[in-house]
């Protein structure tokens, strides 16, 4: 993983787009309509793992020793698993039920425990970005601009509070569509 990350003489660490194939072409494969999941959802949803990892984890320690780690890489592995099972399975059209049952209830709990990871993650590292600045430019510069990483990832953090309602009604009302009401199977 580590290896994603090209290190500029004196400068930060600059992402490197190949290691994110796998995130991309999720993507992309929303956005043509090759899996049944929005666009945005999955834009969303992969843009915070590949901040979590490039922007957050591979950038400070405080974030490799936060307790939230733990909880994203447990939610995460068993969400991908899951998913990808049930795509697998889908390709050729024998879906087991009790994995569709899987593929769309087990976000009520990993849904919740991976953002909870993510901001435990995210809060555990903002002292160590303040410290070494990093991805901070202060004025004057020959662009004339500022920012500040620190308070940019603290505005990313809020923004969960609003988003996460968003995403994960939309997952609810998946999940009705997909498995139905209670009320209509006992009818």
């Amino acid at each position: 993983m580590y290896k994603s990350i090209i290190f500029v003489v004196g400068g930060p660490p600059v992402f490197d787009w190949r290691a994110a194939r796998g995130p991309r072409a999720a993507v992309v494969h929303s956005l043509l309509g090759l899996v049944s999941s929005g666009f945005m959802v999955v834009l969303m949803q992969v843009y915070s793992r590949v901040f979590l990892v490039f922007g957050v984890l591979l950038l400070t320690h405080g974030a490799t020793v936060s307790p939230g780690l733990p909880l994203c890489v447990f939610a995460w592995s068993v969400t991908e698993i899951i998913r990808y099972a049930y795509y697998g399975f889908n390709l050729i059209h024998l879906i087991p039920p009790p994995l569709t049952f899987l593929r769309y209830s087990t976000f009520l709990v990993l849904y919740p425990l991976g953002i909870t990871g993510e901001l435990l993650c995210m809060y555990h590292s903002l002292e160590e970005v303040a410290e070494k600045r990093l991805f901070t430019a202060s004025m004057p510069n020959e662009w004339n601009y500022i920012f500040n990483y620190q308070y940019f990832m603290i505005a990313y953090m809020l923004l969960y509070i609003p988003l996460f309602p968003v995403l994960f009604g939309h997952m609810l009302s998946q999940r009705k569509k997909v498995l139905g009401s209670s009320k209509q199977k006992t009818k």
